[in-house]
């Protein structure tokens, strides 16, 4: 029987959703919505392949996330003393791009801008994190998997997606200071909320580190597929936008593509296969989510070689199968390293570090997918982004073993 969270339970869940999604937004930012404005104005591919790396951070996390874990203010609380200061350098940052505007002379410092603000958010990450593990406990905890996973990409696609469209309407600004009023609202709720009276307090905990993650039976599996996952959903997802800019569709338009494949991410994607992992299990998840992945690649590669326009519908089918896909892998990802990490005695450290394979796979997808767009054509582009769709799905048939044990 389900019981029905309790008020304080729905309040923690607010904040837990609120912070993650704001965590998701500097990401949107840098790798969806700042490409596509820069490739606007002119701005050559070879050095919008750059750009994915202002979320290097998020990639390197777990080289000071002990620090998160070790030092705090009593006053504050171990998790407030992080997430409140981080949350007001990404709206400082926001607020600053917003003010000195994303065009001509000013791109240098916007881009150092969100540099930091990828920065402070790849560390309140680390915080929410511990935040939620040690607040959220029993069935709740699979609840609150799925708000990490949706939150971050619902963050991400308001960042991206939701941008363009505030951009296209309304202008750059304006777009930037209603996505700060978001980032906001979300300071405001860490303000009010109060960690209980044992998170004040210091303990001595056992020293984790990754060479115990490493040498764990399943780990290597558990790392290669959030490697190539992520690299197979980021090339893809990298590359369309840019692609619908040059054959000249308007920014609104890219914009409501990318929101609706965000809906289709979030519902059927996180939703469904949530569900589905519960019936047909981890593994049929992932292949089904690849397969998805690999029919929106086939169709962007085709869609690429064609001398005609892109129509709407081929456009929507191709999104929506690879947001299902990207959706539905996450999910199913995440739900295997959550319980991996549950069976050891360092949690945090292992969900890092499946969480920062993951982000090298996208940081270095995307880059990788536009270094080769630029040099072969985006038609190569996803044809590797295929390629890897397919090698995933029969590296996790061969993998029953691993898996298990993980």
């Amino acid at each position: 029987m389900t019981t029905m969270p309790s008020r304080s339970e729905l309040r923690l869940f607010a904040l837990i959703a609120f912070l993650y999604m704001t965590q998701g937004i500097p990401l949107g930012l840098a790798m969806e919505t700042l490409p596509t404005l820069l490739r606007q104005d002119g701005v050559s591919l070879q050095w919008l392949a750059f750009l994915p790396l202002v979320g290097l951070p998020w990639i390197l996390k777990f080289l000071w996330a002990p620090m998160v874990d070790n030092y705090w203010s009593r006053r504050l609380g171990k998790r407030r003393s992080w997430i409140v200061p981080m949350q007001s350098v990404v709206l400082l940052c926001l607020l600053l791009v917003a003010a000195i505007g994303l065009t001509g002379p000013a791109t240098p410092a916007a881009l150092a801008l969100f540099a930091l603000s990828s920065l402070a958010s790849a560390t309140q990450d680390t915080a929410t994190d511990g935040l939620t593990a040690e607040n959220v406990h029993g069935p709740a905890l699979a609840r609150a998997n799925a708000v990490q996973v949706g939150g971050t990409m619902v963050g991400f696609f308001i960042g991206g997606s939701g941008c363009l469209i505030m951009s296209g309407l309304f202008g750059r600004t304006v777009a930037l200071l209603a996505i700060a009023a978001i980032v906001g609202l979300g300071l405001l709720l860490a303000l009010l909320w109060r960690e209980p009276a044992r998170d004040r307090q210091s303990s001595e905990r056992t020293r984790a580190n990754l060479r115990r993650l490493i040498k764990r039976p399943g780990a290597r599996i558990i790392l290669a597929l959030a490697l190539l996952t992520a690299i197979t959903a980021s090339s893809t997802f990298a590359l369309f936008k840019l692609l619908l800019v040059d054959r000249g569709w308007p920014l609104e338009q890219i914009g409501a593509l990318g929101m609706t494949g965000g809906v289709a991410t979030i519902v059927i994607g996180c939703g469904g296969g949530a569900w589905l992992i519960n019936r047909a299990g981890i593994r049929t998840v992932l292949i089904a989510g690849l397969a998805c992945l690999a029919l929106s690649a086939a169709m962007w590669m085709q869609a690429s070689a064609s001398q005609g326009g892109i129509t709407h519908t081929m456009a929507l089918i191709a999104v929506v199968a690879g947001s299902i896909g990207s959706g539905s892998v996450s999910v199913a990802l995440m739900t295997l390293a959550m319980s991996f990490a549950q069976k050891g005695d360092q949690a945090g450290t292992d969900m890092t570090g499946v969480q920062s394979t993951r982000d090298l796979g996208e940081m270095g997808g995307s880059s990788f997918a536009t270094f080769i767009a630029a040099s072969l054509g985006y038609g190569a582009a996803f044809g590797v982004a295929l390629i890897l769709a397919f090698c995933t799905a029969l590296m996790t048939l061969r993998t029953d073993r691993e898996m298990a044990e993980a």
